[in-house]
């Protein structure tokens, strides 16, 4: 349960959080005391998740800082298409920054398993570590590895007042995909573009089999079996969703630039109030009601593709990890500032400066007043959640699901080539990485 109380924390009493509960003989986070001077080295991305997360940030640091003179925090802002292989150019030179952002579960495990991060349950507390939400997404051989800073979660998006046109009931969703197809059909006929989305980074599409065509499969166990080539990509539980997209795109169901636009820019026809739906984030739809109006959007869980377990499902995560780098120079130091990001104060500037929800159960829920916001983030406690790329290696997912979304969208090839190409990445990843195939193999064996 999270907690509605929030009480006064200052930076401070770092020192004394990081003590409390946890025995002197394990390592803690504790403030850097020496007078000498320390610059910490932060590659941070949330900005396209949670906007304003950037100046929440800035004003982070500025605030730690001012407490800690010697300590300088140099921030780096990372791009969504570089996040991963920057950090991992850096991992292989063993160089670079000491604290980094990266998306949950493999891409942050990917690097422990490479020894590039450092367990953070070996620097900050249990008692603190208690407080973070969905800490299991990056739990490895009993040990923390990644900090989640917010949840988000994606629900469809709609535009009530252009369901009216079409003569649908905005009171009344759809809820299966016969119906989310019906009303993609009678927005058409209105001339109301039904869906809006980009794919031209291939996040789209990702987006799209997370959150439709996670109906085709019964739990993360089918992904798991796939990547280690116990069952196959090209299966239909794989297929349904490219070939749901592809219905998308031959009946007009989408815009007609979703190949040239990326994940973020494919929004704009719905902001613009030319399409009737799209998925995003949660800060992000918040953000979409000061455009089309707050009395105009509502929100409805993602239909799904087949009649998979996991279709009942919700789709939200952790999406942005903090990690300490193996080759920091100051680890203790670097987790003493993860844990002022978790400062009671910090966690509800944070919801004030983005409406993002901190991943904190110390975060304050009587200060979420709006009806939608408050929807959502029973969706996103909901214990039923998962998001499907977190169960990819980052090859596979990139060179893989990324661009056989990307591959139907540009109409440069079918579901079934789409599907092929999935496989073969897989294929080659499971012979040019053995050992994170094995380090894969093992975490499945812990996992089940």
């Amino acid at each position: 349960m999270i907690s509605v109380r929030l009480k006064h924390l200052l930076p401070a009493s770092l020192l004394l959080l990081a003590a409390v509960g946890h025995p002197l003989s394990q390592p803690v986070a504790r403030a850097h005391t020496s007078a000498a001077p320390i610059t910490l080295t932060y590659w941070w991305l949330a900005e396209t998740d949670v906007p304003g997360a950037d100046k929440w940030m800035r004003q982070t640091i500025a605030l730690y800082q001012k407490a800690h003179p010697n300590i300088q925090i140099k921030l780096d802002i990372q791009g969504t298409d570089t996040l991963v292989s920057s950090f991992q150019a850096a991992a292989a030179a063993h160089s670079g920054p000491d604290l980094a952002t990266q998306w949950a579960t493999i891409p942050v495990l990917s690097q422990a398993w490479a020894g590039a991060i450092v367990p953070l349950s070996d620097y900050i507390p249990a008692s603190e570590i208690a407080h973070w939400a969905s800490t299991s997404e990056n739990i490895y051989n009993g040990k923390v590895w990644g900090m989640p800073m917010y949840l988000i979660g994606q629900p469809v998006a709609f535009n009530k007042a252009l369901f009216r046109k079409a003569g649908l009931n905005p009171s009344h969703p759809p809820q299966t995909w016969a119906q989310f197809l019906d009303a993609c059909a009678k927005l058409k006929t209105k001339g109301i573009i039904p869906f809006a989305m980009g794919n031209k980074d291939g996040f789209g599409g990702a987006s799209f089999w997370s959150l439709f065509g996670k109906g085709s499969l019964d739990s993360a166990d089918d992904i798991k079996r796939a990547v280690v080539g116990q069952t196959r990509f090209t299966d239909t539980r794989f297929t349904s969703w490219l070939s749901a997209l592809q219905t998308m795109m031959s009946a007009g169901y989408l815009n007609n630039d979703v190949a040239s636009l990326d994940l973020n820019n494919g929004t704009g026809p719905f902001e613009k109030g030319k399409a009737a739906m799209t998925f995003s984030t949660d800060a992000n739809i918040i953000s979409f009601a000061s455009e089309i109006g707050a009395a105009n959007i509502g929100i409805f869980r993602p239909p799904p593709i087949g009649t998979g377990k996991l279709g009942s499902w919700y789709d939200a995560t952790q999406s942005s990890s903090e990690m300490i780098t193996a080759w920091s120079q100051h680890k203790r130091e670097a987790a003493a500032f993860l844990l002022f990001m978790h400062t009671p104060e910090r966690l509800a500037a944070f919801y004030g400066q983005t409406g993002g929800f901190p991943a904190d159960n110390r975060f304050n829920l009587r200060s979420i007043s709006n009806p939608m916001q408050k929807q959502m983030l029973a969706w996103d406690l909901d214990p039923h959640n998962i998001w499907l790329e977190n169960f990819v290696p980052t090859q596979i997912d990139a060179n893989g699901d990324q661009i056989a979304g990307e591959t139907v969208t540009s109409a440069s090839g079918s579901p079934d080539t789409a599907a092929q190409l999935w496989e073969r990445t897989a294929r080659q990843w499971r012979v040019s990485n053995p050992a994170e195939m094995s380090q894969f193999s093992a975490w499945i064996g812990a996992s089940r």
